[in-house]
């Protein structure tokens, strides 16, 4: 479900048609010296802003299973790393090798920090928790970790077990697949987050982005008929929302 910030970046982008309408109903009346806010021009912003939407959007629903599929792929390790830390722990492996191996463990399972949690961008291209960056990063950390761990486990003589999906080969089997789907994650990513920064810019910057050209223009509809007067009700009750910090 989109969050309130991403779906407010859609009602700007609509409240935009809706005032540039609005303002072609005052029909010759609508002429500012301001050549950014007459009608043509708001109508070619909206028209802008609403292209950079739909190619977020796009770029979105092209990521979502690479994404989910990742997820998937990365749901076990969590458990796998346990089951073969408890294992390393029954045997008669010195204190600070099982020390060294937990230590990497416990930074793979997120234990004794903050556990992030990640998941598909929603239909705004709102990434829950992390920005896309970091959720990127944060899976590239774990598979890092993760060979780190299987190198370790490799080195040490009492680790021998016998169940076979718990040998250091076999769960060193799984490195790879985790690295090449970081790898195409990424590829798959910078285009939302390029879209991203593409349709936020045609919305919120100095001058030039919707809102500010919203405010001009609702100050020259107050201008020209009056503050209190219908047609200044009318631009008025047209909302925009700044992007939240």
């Amino acid at each position: 479900m989109a969050s309130s910030s991403e779906s407010g970046h859609a009602v700007n982008i609509a409240h935009l048609k809706l005032l540039a309408e609005t303002c072609a109903g005052f029909g010759v009346k609508y002429n500012p010296s301001n050549g950014e806010i007459t009608v043509v021009k708001l109508k070619l912003k909206w028209t802008t802003v609403n292209a950079a939407q739909t190619t977020l959007t796009t770029a979105v629903a092209a990521s979502k299973e690479p994404i989910n599929q990742r997820a998937i792929l990365f749901e076990p390790i969590d458990k796998l790393i346990t089951r073969s830390l408890n294992f390393l722990n029954s045997t008669t492996a010195s204190s600070q090798v099982k020390k060294d191996a937990k230590g990497i463990a416990d930074k793979i399972r997120a234990i004794g920090g903050t556990k992030k949690t990640t998941s598909a961008p929603d239909a705004d291209g709102n990434i829950d928790v992390l920005t896309v960056s970091n959720s990127q990063q944060s899976y590239v950390q774990k598979a890092e970790n993760y060979l780190k761990y299987c190198e370790l486990i490799a080195t040490i003589t009492d680790y021998t077990p016998n169940e076979a999906e718990l040998k250091a080969p076999a769960m060193k089997l799984l490195y790879q697949p985790m690295k090449d789907a970081n790898d195409a994650i990424g590829i798959i990513l910078a285009p939302v987050e390029q879209a991203r920064i593409d349709r936020d810019h045609g919305l919120y910057d100095n001058f030039t982005g919707v809102i500010d050209l919203a405010k001009a223009c609702k100050q020259y509809v107050k201008a020209l008929f009056g503050a209190t007067s219908a047609e200044a009700k009318l631009v008025t009750g047209i909302k925009f929302s700044p992007k939240k910090k």
